[in-house]
């Protein structure tokens, strides 16, 4: 603490600047990850909600509905990151206002482009998926709203406003759910939980464009060399780190990757701290990107929590493993506390290397983005030859989370290193001419 003199002549405590970052950016944190927590109470509620009004055969239709939106799910967030990216370099180097159109172009045409391609093979997919086919347009309708929302909350995040972003995606959660509740209350079967949810994607993705509308669209887009690294990037971990359960799937039985598969959700939990850091943390590490001591200090804070999540996790799961899964589960799903704990541990390196994708994405990384994709091939090789043997998958699959963490500390300590390099010439070039 430092003191000055009020206008008495009395003392005055006066935060230092660690006290003033730490309440700063820890009140604006608290307001991201209450949004999160609602958003992921929504979801859940949702879950809950519909699998006991529409009962094991119509929930495994939506289950086939979400299935479709669930990929484009993952596509859509890499637009957001990359245009979140993008948003915040140009505002950070003040380049004037783009002459690009002010129309999403970009998410329109990818969302347009995977919307027809779904609805084109909506006969395919039904049969693949065990579904009918107005469920698959159902899901087509909702592809290209997606990518329209995810271009919104990039610009949005992309100012600095994550709390804004954050509450938007909480919106469509919540919307949702009372959608739904409306449909049931008047007997509409899963015709109407499918159209409640497009409705309450469109009405999330209207609010987003009204919000985001005065936000300059930065001169590079997607289709920009840094915007497809960022798209790799996105796209390659959310793969990495979803592929078990797809692979166990298509190998093990029906009841030993359901039971893998409550396990892998109950893991992925997780997951929300590192999410939540990102949508806070990205666009700074974006401005601050050239300057180490800070960004040092943030990436070590967010690798840090992480890891504190992570291990708490585990010793959570290591307590109260099978209790949690009695309560949450049954006793269909009790085999499952006895892979809680060797799935958790399995996760916590890529628990940790999400913390640290939030400075790989920042800095656009091509050097990670390569890694990822050997890393998906890898993946493949090793998964196909060991399963189903969870043990060795699992091993597998945290070595793995090892190899891609140090990695991307390397990468970051490299860009570091060449920072201060930068750094250190300017001054020197300043002292010169003075």
């Amino acid at each position: 603490m430092t003191h000055s003199r009020a206008g008495d002549g009395t003392p005055k405590r006066r935060l230092s600047g660690l006290g003033r970052h730490v309440r700063t950016h820890g009140s604006a944190l608290a307001l991201v990850g209450l949004a999160s927590i609602i958003g992921a109470l929504a979801s859940f509620a949702f879950q809950i909600l519909t699998a006991r009004y529409l009962g094991p055969a119509d929930f495994g239709l939506l289950s086939a509905f979400f299935a479709i939106v669930n990929v484009a799910a993952i596509g859509s967030s890499s637009v957001q990151n990359s245009v979140t990216v993008e948003t915040a370099s140009a505002l950070a180097a003040a380049v004037p206002e783009s002459r690009r159109s002010r129309w999403p172009v970009e998410a329109l045409a990818i969302g347009l482009t995977g919307g027809a391609i779904v609805a084109v093979l909506s006969p395919v997919l039904a049969a693949s998926l065990d579904t009918t086919v107005p469920v698959v347009l159902a899901a087509a309708v909702c592809v290209p709203l997606s990518f329209l929302f995810a271009d919104s909350l990039g610009l949005i995040q992309g100012t600095g406003n994550a709390s804004g972003a954050v509450w938007w995606s909480t919106a469509s959660l919540v919307a949702r759910v009372l959608f739904v509740v409306a449909a049931m209350a008047v007997g509409w079967g899963l015709g109407g939980v499918v159209g409640g949810v497009t409705a309450a994607t469109a009405a999330a993705v209207v609010g987003a464009l009204i919000t985001a509308r005065h936000i300059p669209r930065p001169p590079r887009g997607v289709f920009s060399r840094a915007g497809l690294t960022v798209v790799v990037l996105t796209i390659s971990f959310a793969w990495l780190t979803s592929a078990d359960v797809f692979f166990l799937r298509s190998t093990a039985s029906a009841t030993v990757a359901g039971t893998y598969a409550s396990v892998a959700v109950l893991v992925k939990a997780a997951f929300l701290l590192p999410s939540t850091l990102s949508l806070y943390l990205l666009p700074r590490f974006v401005r601050n990107i050239d300057e180490p001591g800070l960004t040092r200090a943030g990436v070590m804070a967010t690798l840090g929590l992480s890891a504190v999540g992570g291990i708490a996790m585990i010793a959570l799961f290591a307590l109260a493993g099978a209790p949690i899964m009695s309560l949450l589960y049954g006793s269909a799903y009790e085999d499952g506390a006895a892979i809680l704990v060797p799935v958790a541990v399995a996760y916590l390196p890529w628990i940790m290397a999400q913390g640290m994708l939030i400075r790989i994405t920042a800095i656009s990384s091509r050097g990670a983005a390569v890694l990822l994709v050997i890393s998906v091939a890898v993946q493949w090789l090793v998964f196909t030859a060991v399963l189903p043997d969870i043990a060795a998958m699992l091993t597998a699959f945290g070595l793995l989370g090892v190899i891609v963490l140090v990695a991307f500390l390397l990468f970051d300590w490299l860009r570091s290193r060449r920072s201060v390099r930068i750094e250190g010439k300017e001054r020197t070039s300043n002292e010169s001419a003075d």
